[in-house]
């Protein structure tokens, strides 16, 4: 029997307890934590193997030309990025850092200019966005930076859920969210669709006092 677990918040689902096989599972099934669906789903024995073949081929660049290709970012990622970074020193109870974070944040926010995006590349953006996160981990491995390690593993989880978001809106429009609400964590964003909110945020397990309401 194969044991799977939730990439957004470590449910293990173990056919053997559950006696039923994970592929028998209907395509509707989602993660009873946080809503995830089964594509967000691996397989343990599969998960620890990639870990293996990531570590056997690190990229062996040095700090300067990692630096080199990060220093141009837009306002839009430097927003985003000074946002997450203000979300990870809040859970650490880092106080001072969260402020100046969010002083960037606020910087960087105020310099976006607005524009109207389609939906297809709203999700098209998505998945650009996580491709990039496993460059951006080892990065951070390599200089021992654990905070923007943990930032960014949150961001890659809830780019992933928020991404399942827009694909199921597109497939079942108004109605996937007529009948529900909104929920959003204010340390990570992870986002929530349904009556009530989880007990605590399944990416940076926090409890849902910290999870609103924005629908």
């Amino acid at each position: 029997m194969k044991k799977y677990r939730c990439t957004i918040c470590g449910y293990i689902y173990d056919e053997e307890v559950e006696k039923i096989k994970f592929e028998d599972l209907p395509e509707d099934w989602k993660c009873p934590l946080c809503g995830a669906p089964k594509n967000l789903f691996e397989e343990i024995i599969l998960e620890n193997q990639k870990e293996i073949d990531n570590k056997n081929e690190i990229n062996e660049k040095t700090n300067e030309e990692v630096f080199e290709e990060y220093k141009e970012l837009t306002n839009e990622e430097m927003a985003y990025i000074c946002s997450n970074l203000a979300k990870s020193c809040e859970k650490q109870y880092k106080e001072k850092e969260q402020k100046l974070y969010e002083t960037l944040f606020k910087y960087y926010e105020n310099k976006i200019v607005p524009k109207e995006i389609e939906i297809n590349e709203l999700c098209n953006l998505y998945k650009e966005e996580i491709g990039l996160y496993d460059e951006i981990k080892e990065a951070a491995k390599k200089n021992n930076d654990s905070g923007t390690l943990r930032a960014i593993t949150w961001s890659s989880k809830v780019s992933a859920i928020i991404r399942n978001i827009i694909t199921e809106y597109q497939e079942k429009g108004i109605e996937y969210i007529k009948e529900n609400k909104i929920w959003v964590c204010t340390i990570c964003g992870f986002i929530y669709i349904g009556s009530n909110p989880p007990t605590y945020c399944p990416v940076c397990k926090v409890p849902n006092i910290k999870i609103v309401e924005v629908k």
